[in-house]
């Protein structure tokens, strides 16, 4: 080969070898579209909602040819966008139109584009109106004492045990003839109790008041002085509520009847206690779980009322109308009792249900959050209740079959005695069933303090690697990855990329920022594990979620691999 046949032989060589090479190293024309930047910035935080959001491409792009380009959805997964995304201009700029006036809250945008080389782009952003972007709450310096807790719990369980006396006793008294002349003495009883039931509520609000506010305390930056904010929380919504509900409970103190009250002065006094209790419970559930909407506040002061008229019955029979032999009179009055009784526990287990719905929401939360729990123990005593409420029903059946037909329509001695034992033990069930609910009301419920975890362990290329996530569930997320090398050849992990996308919904290509990275510990012959934690991003749909994870060996080498990210 001469030498001007090998120079052209290696010159059309390098040429070969510079085609092949183009692809890899072509110029703007062949990669895919970058984005410059977006209006609302990703993160921002605005004071009024804006009219479109617009994304700013370096080259022309175009929208797919089928399925949504973009959608914007706020905390509850509700699209917020309107009409069809359009390219401004030259097809760089990227308009979703937005509906008009935006309330406050935070938002999720994401959006499909086909860049220059025919390939899909996605992207996300967040923002919120009036609210960070992430509405995650800000760390407090310090945080109640396990005292703190108790004493807030037990003070709410002492006012639904005086409620329960001081305003579920008389309805029952009147319905099983506690009155008039013949009754006067059991009136008066019945009267001196709910007195002291009263006053019990009332002491234990003012105990609520204090707790509450050493609760506040317990919680403010540190450095704050101890009664720096006793003006402003004396003038809360909380503290209203409770003022309101002490004087409800001491006007219902004096409307008491009295034992000599019969006919119309009765059932006025009777009817004003009944109202100004209503009022009590109503400010008792303002200060709960209840006040969220107009129908959870409807559905807990039934449920409250039901519960206080159903136990105070109990306690009065159990206590007070079964200390002595029944007489004829009180033992066709019973069965009034077994109907009021029966319509309190329906309206208790209507109102609970949809409660129990609306606070657990999700199903492993009845066993793994202390709301739960407590729920379950409450809902086994209410059905040990119903059992022994059953057994008392059908004893008085029997008692009535046979009084229709005897001289004597008394029970036989002793069977008094045991339905007053069978009734003192259901309503100390009940009693404890009241003091558990009073405890419910003061903690978080379930819903809100369920936080699943999805953890998940994979081989990505030559790591092994655990991707931690959660709460998952709808709202803000957070995620821990963790990869260590198969084999000590493997090198140290310099970071990695997580994006989201949702699998049979609009929201693509969330993107997860980590910007913490802790090394463990070195041991000579051994991978060291390498841990990144995210920051918090939000997923506005509960669904099917894929997580594409890309673990950065360097600057040449990556490696990617998709897990499964179910969202409650």
């Amino acid at each position: 080969m001469t030498r001007r046949t090998r120079l052209a032989s290696l010159a059309g060589a390098v040429l070969a070898l510079a085609i092949v090479a183009l692809p890899a190293g072509a110029g703007p024309a062949s990669a895919h579209a970058t984005i410059l930047g977006t209006t609302p910035a990703d993160g921002s935080e605005l004071k009024r909602a804006p009219a479109s959001i617009r994304i700013t491409f370096d080259e022309s792009v175009a929208l797919p040819p089928q399925g949504d380009a973009a959608s914007v959805l706020d905390q509850g997964g509700r699209r917020v966008d309107t009409g069809a995304p359009a390219l401004d201009g030259d097809r760089r700029v990227l308009v979703i139109r937005l509906a008009p006036d935006l309330p406050k809250g935070t938002y999720i945008a994401s959006w499909t584009v086909v860049s220059a080389d025919s390939h899909p782009v996605g992207g996300s952003l967040q923002f919120g109106v009036r609210t960070p972007a992430v509405a995650v709450a800000a760390p407090a310096s310090g945080q109640p004492s396990p005292g703190l807790e108790l004493a807030a719990g037990l003070a709410e369980a002492a006012v639904y045990l005086g409620l329960v006396l001081g305003l579920g006793l008389l309805p029952a008294a009147l319905l099983l003839g506690a009155e008039g002349a013949s009754g006067g003495s059991e009136l008066r009883h019945v009267t001196r109790a709910a007195l002291a039931g009263l006053v019990v509520a009332i002491l234990a609000s003012a105990v609520q008041l204090a707790v509450q506010y050493l609760w506040d305390a317990a919680t403010a930056p540190a450095g704050t002085p101890a009664l720096s904010g006793i003006g402003s929380f004396a003038g809360s919504g909380y503290a209203i509520a409770i003022y309101v509900r002490v004087l409800a409970l001491a006007l219902a103190a004096v409307a008491l009847p009295r034992a000599k009250d019969s006919g119309a002065a009765l059932i006025v006094r009777s009817a004003l206690v009944a109202v100004l209790g209503l009022v009590a419970v109503g400010a008792l559930v303002e200060n709960g779980h209840g006040a969220s909407s107009w129908w959870q506040f409807l559905s807990t002061l039934l449920h409250a009322s039901a519960a206080i008229a159903w136990i105070g019955g109990l306690v009065l029979v159990g206590w007070l109308l079964l200390r002595r032999r029944l007489h004829g009179d009180r033992l066709r009055r019973l069965p009034r009792w077994s109907l009021y009784a029966a319509t309190c526990v329906l309206v208790l287990a209507s109102s609970g249900l949809l409660q129990s719905v609306v606070q657990v929401r999700y199903a492993a939360a009845l066993f793994t959050t202390q709301y739960g729990v407590l729920l379950l123990t409450k809902l086994a005593l209410v059905l040990v209740v119903l059992a022994l409420a059953v057994w008392s029903h059908l004893w008085l059946r029997a008692r009535l079959r046979e009084s229709a037909h005897a001289a004597d329509a008394r029970p036989a001695p002793g069977q008094t005695a045991r339905l007053r034992t069978r009734v003192r033990w259901e309503a100390g069930v009940a009693c404890a069933v009241v003091a558990i609910s009073g405890v419910l009301s003061s903690i978080t419920p379930a819903e809100a303090s369920y936080a699943p975890r999805v953890v998940q362990t994979r081989t990505i290329g030559p790591y092994t690697v655990t991707i931690e996530g959660g709460p998952a569930r709808r709202g803000p997320q957070s995620f821990r990855v963790t990869a260590v090398g198969r084999s000590d050849a493997a090198p140290l992990p310099r970071g990695v990329q997580l994006q989201l996308d949702e699998d049979d919904g609009p929201v693509r290509a969330v993107n997860v920022t980590f910007p913490y990275r802790v090394a463990g510990v070195l041991r000579p012959g051994r991978p060291t594990p390498v841990t990144f934690t995210s920051s918090t991003v939000t997923l506005p749909r509960p669904g099917a979620w894929r997580a594409t994870v890309t673990v950065v060996a360097d600057r040449f080498d990556q490696y990617t691999a998709d897990v499964r990210y179910p969202v409650q």
